[in-house]
């Protein structure tokens, strides 16, 4: 209800119009109404146009939201689909099956009465002839109408045995009077019957049939004697034969018999079905539609069954057939709406006795057929209702099972599995579910560990930037700036700086082969041999020989036992590129040895010199000798150690930043401090490469002397 009055200004404007109408039908009378303006009273009006807008609306909000609450579940929906795809083609075809039997059963109904009725208009016209064959040789003998009249009741007899309501009328002309005679038999009126007349449309041609009497019907006795006579039809079964031009008193004989009682009867012997002829009766347009609530028994001329006049309607099932018969006055065919109606009843059992005759073996059979074929159809259809449920319900039952599962997985359960209960594609479906919360557990276990390992690694990393320098030592002479970018979390390259005294400094840069914790692990190693070796050398405590204070030692040899521990303390395919160099403030030199590192830059001006000088990588050969070198620095000379990530940084088209771009990059910003240098030359590198996770791990020093 929250949902369908959300619109609040539809709500207000439903109320306002609704109580603007209530308050109309209230108060407005007919009195009031004349009194108000006409553009007021049509605006009342309106009123009810204007509640077709929020109705409308409602109506839609709330197919909307039942339209969701009934298709949200899958078994729901299924039985909507079977309902559309099955069940009401089913009902379609029933109810056209339906209709097509009926008209049928309507055509049947009126081909037979209409048969029956031309099987009696046959027969009273061939009575009529027989009867104006024995007029005429009466009038042979004699043609005073005391005598024919007295032929007449005499031939007439027969006719009445067979119809007792009909009326028999003769009408002829004495020759030697020169006047008309009109004599009736059977059941006509003696004071209307000097009105009689032959209509005008005949000239002289014989008629046979159904006819409705709209000019003369008061000579014609048709009441009816006892409790049947409810009243007075104007229709006829009626024949007129002419005897002109064949004998010398020309006549013409009518013999009218009423279409009542007795006739209903007859037609009911034919055919086994109640019928009932009733006047003042509304016709509908199609006149197969049921016709019992516009029949009272005041109305019934007469039937085939007792109607009480005390009853207020006719409580049989029946439908109305157009008789169509002559107008007697004009020689037309009659209209449907003319008053007297017939009606049939609704008996469909009694029909079929009738048309299908029991004794016929061929009927009996096809009807047999018939049955059987019906019989297996509502057999089939009950199967198929079984199956179909049966089928909805495995598939609702799998797609619960399913949602069951997912509602397991949302709160955090992935040990749930679900059960297979068949062999086809749900059973496959439910096989995926179970490996799939399989794998997610699986995968929940994975992450946890990797979590954990990363917390790790995070401490690793911790610890790691412990080991790098904080900070470069501060030289008189030398602007010192030292930097490390990780590829991962920890890395696997090394730099340091090593304070032997105010103007002594030891400068590290290695980069371990591999990456992640075991290149972590072997750099912390390589920083601690360095150190414990490079004390040992500075301060004299080798075992080699007796140092003085503050002499530098041979910085070859220190790489020397560098190499040796490594390949000592670790595997045969780890191993280490390194560059060491000593930096004497004093004698402004710097003395260095380069175990397979990139060879560092120095910048003289213009002139480009790489300290390349030394040996092979740390690691690999225990008995690896190397050598050293020693440079003179002057002011305004550059130092630039690095390591392979800054060069071999590629960008989007696999170029690699290289040495010569980094040498550029030095002369360009040479004017710069140490750290701004630094950071130029990061920030180029960085530039350059378009990959967000770096291949290599990157580290840079630079050296400007003052």
């Amino acid at each position: 209800m929250r949902r369908i009055f959300q619109k609040k200004w539809m709500g207000a404007f439903t109320l306002v119009i609704l109580g603007l109408w209530i308050l109309k039908y209230l108060f407005l009378t007919n009195e009031l109404r004349r009194s108000l303006p006409a553009l007021l009273v049509f605006g009342l009006d309106l009123l009810i146009v204007l509640l077709a807008i929020p109705a409308i609306y409602y109506s839609v909000q709330l197919f909307s939201i039942l339209r969701r609450r009934l298709l949200w579940k899958i078994s729901r929906r299924l039985i909507l689909a079977h309902i559309f795809v099955g069940a009401i083609p089913v009902l379609l075809i029933v109810i056209i099956l339906y209709v097509a039997s009926l008209l049928f059963y309507y055509q049947i109904s009126s081909y037979l009465i209409s048969n029956q009725i031309a099987a009696h208009a046959a027969r009273v016209s061939s009575l009529n002839h027989s009867l104006s064959m024995r007029l005429r040789e009466s009038m042979l003998s004699s043609s005073a109408p005391s005598s024919l009249k007295k032929a007449l009741d005499e031939d007439a007899k027969y006719i009445l045995g067979i119809y007792p309501d009909a009326a028999v009328i003769l009408r002829g002309a004495e020759p030697a009077a020169r006047r008309e005679f009109v004599l009736g038999s059977g059941n006509f009126n003696p004071g209307k019957l000097k009105d009689y007349q032959v209509p005008w449309w005949f000239g002289g041609q014989e008629f046979s049939g159904l006819v409705l009497d709209d000019a003369q019907a008061d000579i014609y006795q048709s009441v009816e004697s006892g409790n049947d006579a409810h009243g007075k039809s104007r229709l006829y079964i009626r024949s007129l034969v002419f005897n002109d031009g064949q004998s010398e008193i020309p006549f013409s004989v009518e013999v009218s018999v009423p279409f009542g009682r007795s006739i209903l009867d007859q037609l009911k012997a034919a055919i086994g079905q109640d019928l009932l002829l009733a006047g003042n009766a509304t016709m509908s347009r199609l006149t197969i539609m049921l016709q019992t609530k516009d029949i009272l028994p005041q109305n019934v001329i007469c039937s085939t069954f007792d109607a009480e006049r005390d009853q207020q309607t006719i409580d049989r099932p029946l439908w109305s057939v157009a008789l169509s018969p002559f107008s007697w006055s004009a020689g037309s065919r009659v209209s449907s709406a003319e008053p007297d109606v017939l009606f049939v009843e609704l008996s469909t059992s009694n029909l079929f006795q009738n048309v299908f005759n029991s004794g016929s073996s061929i009927s009996q059979t096809i009807l047999g057929v018939l049955k059987v074929v019906v019989g297996f159809f509502l057999l089939v259809e009950c199967i198929s209702l079984v199956v179909g449920i049966l089928l909805t319900k495995s598939i609702t039952n799998a797609v619960f099972n399913l949602y069951r599962g997912t509602e397991f997985i949302k709160r955090g359960d992935f040990n749930h599995r679900i059960m297979l209960k068949s062999d086809d594609q749900l059973g496959a479906l439910a096989v995926s579910f179970n490996q799939m919360t399989e794998n997610i557990q699986s995968l929940v276990k994975e992450r946890v560990q990797k979590e954990k390992l990363e917390r790790e690694l995070e401490i690793a990393k911790e610890v790691q930037e412990q080991l790098f320098p904080r900070k470069a030592p501060g030289m008189e002479k030398m602007e010192l700036a030292g930097l490390c970018l990780p590829a991962r979390i920890v890395s696997g390259d090394y730099y340091d700086f090593l304070l032997f005294n105010p103007h002594l400094l030891g400068i590290a840069l290695g980069d371990i082969s591999g990456k992640g914790i075991s290149a972590a692990l072997l750099m912390a190693n390589l920083q601690a041999t360095l150190r414990s070796n490079a004390a040992k050398l500075m301060h004299g405590v080798a075992d080699s020989a007796a140092m003085a204070p503050g002499e530098v030692r041979s910085v070859a040899d220190l790489v020397k036992m560098i190499n040796q521990q490594i390949y000592n303390y670790t595997s045969a395919d780890k191993f280490a590129t390194f560059f060491y160099a000593v930096y004497d403030e004093l004698a402004r030199s710097l003395t260095y040895c380069n175990a397979g590192q990139n060879p560092p830059l120095y910048l003289k001006g213009k002139e480009v010199k790489r300290l390349a000088v030394g040996g092979t990588v740390l690691g690999m050969f225990a008995d690896a000798d190397y050598e050293q070198e020693t440079i003179r620095l002057e002011s305004g000379d550059i130092f630039i150690a690095y390591t392979d990530g800054i060069v071999e940084s590629v960008n989007e088209y696999g170029e690699e930043f290289g040495e010569r771009r980094l040498i550029d990059l030095a002369q360009q910003y040479g004017n710069l401090t140490g750290n701004e240098l630094q950071a130029e030359i990061v920030r180029h590198v960085l530039s350059w490469s378009h990959e967000e996770e770096r291949d290599d791990d990157m580290t840079l020093i630079v050296a400007k002397i003052r």
